[in-house]
Formats: C-alpha cells, sequence, structure tokens
C-alpha cells in the first residue's frame, strides 16, 4: 500500500513535468548503492545478459547508436558496465571518454582496450562528468543506466551533458518511463521513477532540444523497450 501512494504520488509529478518532492525524497538508486552493487556485480557476462536476443542488440547499434552518434567524433559514454556498447562506440570516436560511479566498470574496459590512446577513464560521483572540458563533446551515449540513478541525479548529469555538449552535439539517453508500465513491475527492475515528458521537461530546462523520444526501433519497431516500459531520449545542444 505505501507503494501504491508513492507511485500515484510520482505519477501525479510526471504528468506535471514536475521534479517535486515524491522525486527529489526517492532514497533508492543513490549513488552510493550504484557503486557499491556494480562493484560487487559479476561483469563476466560483461552485461550482455541484459539484452533481450542478438538481434534485439545488433539492431539496437545499427538503428539507433549508429544512426545518432557520428562517425569521427569525440564520445562520451556514461555508465560503459563491461563494455558492452563501448566497442561500437569506439569504432565511431576519434575520443573516447567512459565515466562510471564504480572503479571496477572501469577496470573492466581497460581490460578491454589497453592502452587504446583513445580512450579515457572518468569516475563520477553519481551525477557528474569531473575533468571533462564545457564544449569538449560531440556525443553522450547511455544506456542501462539512468533507468538505476535516482532523479536528482538524472537531473544532475542532464547539467552536466549541457555543459560538455558542443553546440550541435547530441545525446541518446535511455531511461524509465513512467511507473510499472512493462510487462515486469518497475522494482523488479530497480528502476528509478521516470516519464519521458518529465525527462524531457529536465532536458529544455537545461538548454537541450529535444530532436525524439522513442520506446522500438528497426524495420516496423520489431524490437522495443516494452519489459519495463522505458523510452530512449535524443537531445541536442
Amino acid at each position: 500500500m505505501r507503494w501504491a501512494v508513492q507511485d500515484r504520488r510520482l505519477e501525479r509529478e510526471q504528468r506535471e513535468l514536475v521534479l517535486g518532492p515524491a522525486h527529489r525524497r526517492w532514497r533508492d538508486n543513490s549513488a552510493s548503492e550504484n557503486r557499491r552493487r556494480w562493484t560487487e556485480y559479476d561483469w563476466s557476462g560483461r552485461g550482455e545478459e541484459w539484452n533481450a536476443s542478438a538481434e534485439w542488440r545488433a539492431a539496437l547499434v545499427e538503428h539507433v547508436l549508429e544512426r545518432w552518434i557520428p562517425a569521427d567524433s569525440a564520445v562520451l559514454e556514461i555508465g560503459p558496465g563491461g563494455g558492452r556498447w563501448s566497442a561500437s562506440l569506439l569504432a565511431r570516436s576519434s575520443r573516447l571518454v567512459l565515466v562510471d560511479v564504480s572503479a571496477r566498470p572501469l577496470e573492466l574496459c581497460r581490460e578491454l582496450f589497453g592502452a587504446d590512446p583513445r580512450v579515457e577513464y572518468v569516475q563520477s560521483s553519481g551525477n557528474d562528468l569531473p575533468g571533462v572540458a564545457d564544449a569538449s563533446i560531440d556525443a553522450v551515449w547511455s544506456f542501462d543506466v539512468l533507468v538505476h540513478v535516482a532523479p536528482a541525479d538524472q537531473a544532475g548529469y542532464l547539467d552536466e551533458i549541457a555543459r560538455v555538449l558542443v553546440p550541435g552535439g547530441i545525446a541518446v539517453l535511455h531511461h524509465a518511463d513512467g511507473r510499472n508500465r512493462g510487462q515486469v513491475p518497475s522494482r523488479v527492475g530497480w528502476r528509478s521513477p521516470m516519464s519521458r515528458g518529465l525527462f524531457a521537461a529536465l532536458a529544455a530546462e537545461r538548454g537541450l532540444t529535444v530532436e525524439c523520444q522513442f520506446d522500438s526501433w528497426g524495420p516496423n519497431g520489431r524490437h522495443d523497450l516494452s519489459a519495463f516500459g522505458d523510452a530512449i531520449t535524443v537531445c541536442g545542444r
């Protein structure tokens, strides 16, 4: 019953496009909990275990990553984990900045990419991009990350994205879209509350322009984010 009341308050704020008290009081998905969780996580599968299928993954790379991330660009990835998307990003990068709240995923990516001079590693406090210069990044990518980040920290990352993107830069960001809308309840997937409307409003407040929002891709939208009812927002500087 307590969860139901909390969800109703969150949903009301999402309809009103306000990061209000219910979102700001959210205590799960904190930076410290994310650091602990992803430090202790079994990364033997390097995050590939979260793919719906090999076809789903390949379509996401082809129809989303390669569509929106420009070639030969300075790219920043928030939450690389075991490098699940990082190799595809590196193929399109003149410079790749990998940012994670935990040192463990950064260590895994160092093992993966060795001494490649194009790759940089940054440990975040959970809502910032420390050491990344203003207007120095062409594109930001984050998938399966912000869905686990507290709402106020998501707003913090949007502040930072607006700071580091060059004029004309692009950000492709996967996040939750409402509560318990998918095939699995939000809390089962440790989903932080957010909606596409609220996320767009937060982006606009920070000077970012929302290019589009979607939850499926590929031929006839064959592949999607229906398991948890998530969305992807593409926004530009």
